[in-house]
Formats: C-alpha cells, sequence, structure tokens
C-alpha cells in the first residue's frame, strides 16, 4: 500500500503538471499524433453522448469540459471533477457563460471521491485512469456508480515497445507516475466491474500522420483503420496506442 505521504506527493505533482497544462499546453509536439486515433476519439465522444442521455453523469477528470456544454443538453445532470483547480474554474466558467444549470464542476481527488455512494448512473473520463493508483481508482468508480451503472473510459496502452520507447524519449510530455495500462490492470479491474466491450486503436495508422488534415491522409487513416482492426483479432490488439474501456458495475452489486 501506497504510504501517505507518497501519495500527497505524487497527486501534487500531478496537480502541479496539469495546472500547467491548463494554462499552458505542455504537449503540442506531440499532439499531432493523436489525428491517428481520432477515429476512436470519436467514437467515445459519441458513446458518452449516448450514455449521458436522462442519466446522472460524471466526467472523471473533466480538464476544461470540452464535452460537457454538448453532454448538459441530453444528462439530467452532469458533474465534472478534476484534479487542477485551473480546468475547474475554465470549465465551471464556460458552463455559466451557456447558462447551464444541471452542471456542477468541483476541483476533487479521483482516487477518494466524496460523493455519497450509487450517485451517478455513468462515470466517463478521457485518459485519467493512466494517472491514478488503479485499485484506489477501480474502487472510488465502483462505489459512485449505481448498480447496473457504466464506466466508460479512454485510455493508453502499454504494451508497444515503439511506443514505450517514445514515451522513455520525451520524459517532459507526461507526469512521472502516469503508467499506460497493461493486461494485468483489466485483471485487477475484473475485482470491480463485469468486463463489456474493449475496443482498441493506433497501430498502423500511426502511418497516417504525416499526411494527416488532408484527403490522402483521410485515405490513409481509413485503409490502415480496416488492418489495424484485422490485426486486433489477434493477440497483436495489445500492442494498441489507446482503448476504449467499458465497465459495468453488476446490477446486483452492494458497496
Amino acid at each position: 500500500m501506497e504510504a501517505s505521504e507518497d501519495r500527497a506527493i505524487r497527486i501534487a505533482k500531478e496537480r502541479d503538471f496539469h495546472n500547467a497544462r491548463f494554462s499552458e499546453e505542455v504537449r503540442d509536439a506531440q499532439g499531432k499524433y493523436y489525428a491517428s486515433i481520432k477515429h476512436g476519439s470519436s467514437l467515445f465522444s459519441k458513446r458518452v453522448l449516448e450514455l449521458a442521455r436522462d442519466a446522472d453523469a460524471l466526467e472523471y477528470g473533466c480538464g476544461a469540459a470540452i464535452q460537457g456544454m454538448e453532454l448538459a443538453k441530453v444528462a439530467r445532470t452532469l458533474t465534472g471533477i478534476d484534479i487542477s483547480d485551473v480546468a475547474i474554474a475554465d470549465a465551471t466558467a464556460a458552463a455559466e457563460a451557456k447558462g447551464l444549470t444541471n452542471t456542477n464542476y468541483l476541483t476533487m481527488d479521483a482516487e477518494d471521491m466524496t460523493f455519497p455512494e450509487a450517485s451517478f448512473d455513468l462515470v466517463f473520463g478521457r485518459g485519467i485512469v493512466h494517472h491514478l493508483d488503479l485499485e484506489r481508482c477501480f474502487s472510488s468508480v465502483s462505489r459512485v456508480l449505481r448498480p447496473g451503472g457504466t464506466a466508460l473510459f479512454w485510455e493508453p496502452l502499454g504494451h508497444n515497445p515503439v511506443l514505450n520507447r517514445y514515451r522513455d524519449k520525451t520524459p517532459e510530455a507526461r507526469t512521472p507516475d502516469e503508467h499506460p495500462l497493461l493486461r494485468s490492470d483489466f485483471q485487477l479491474a475484473e475485482r470491480f466491474f463485469d468486463i463489456g466491450n474493449i475496443r482498441f486503436f493506433g497501430l498502423t495508422t500511426i502511418l497516417s500522420v504525416p499526411v494527416r488534415d488532408t484527403a490522402f491522409g483521410d485515405a490513409l487513416l481509413k485503409v490502415t483503420s480496416a488492418v489495424d482492426d484485422a490485426l486486433f483479432r489477434s493477440p497483436m490488439r495489445w500492442l494498441a496506442w489507446y482503448t476504449l474501456i467499458e465497465f459495468r458495475k453488476p446490477a446486483s452489486s452492494l458497496n
């Protein structure tokens, strides 16, 4: 078990990194690569929109809540938490400017949420889980989910040696405690959730990056996505860059 002092130091580092990120983006050099998985990112956004309809939804690690303005139109309530008080101030200001009355943004520790048990039908997050102590994360998410509720995450994987070498060479783009997900992390998740659909993105599609945002780039992305889909029917799926994960809290679950 992580000592409380070590955990406090880790949380402080995460807060400082993300406050800097939302004040002045520190990962611009990596941004171009995300074009190679934009189809997966879009699918995540579409699925969140479907699940948020008429639901009490929690955006876990909401940042500046870019998608929140759209989700607030369909959700019963929309709550967002983030470790960055800078991001929460931005999200709150944006919601107020839009006149949204069913949103609430809070600075909160994602590993130790203070909401009552069974508060939400949906918990969703984009690139948040791999920053956290996973046992604390999964336990906290499970606690605030209602039985039968869904947790949806868009997260990087950590099995591709080429990607891992790149990560080693660009430490300034991430916090020291980040840990892209491994197969063993999914086994841990099974202690808290039923594992639903898991989809994989980003292997040969990275070849489309040099010609991104062009007609040829879009065509190449489509072709390489089809190649990836074929490869991901094998164990090679674990070499993907990103995964779209759907967990469900058992309907009979009691916290």
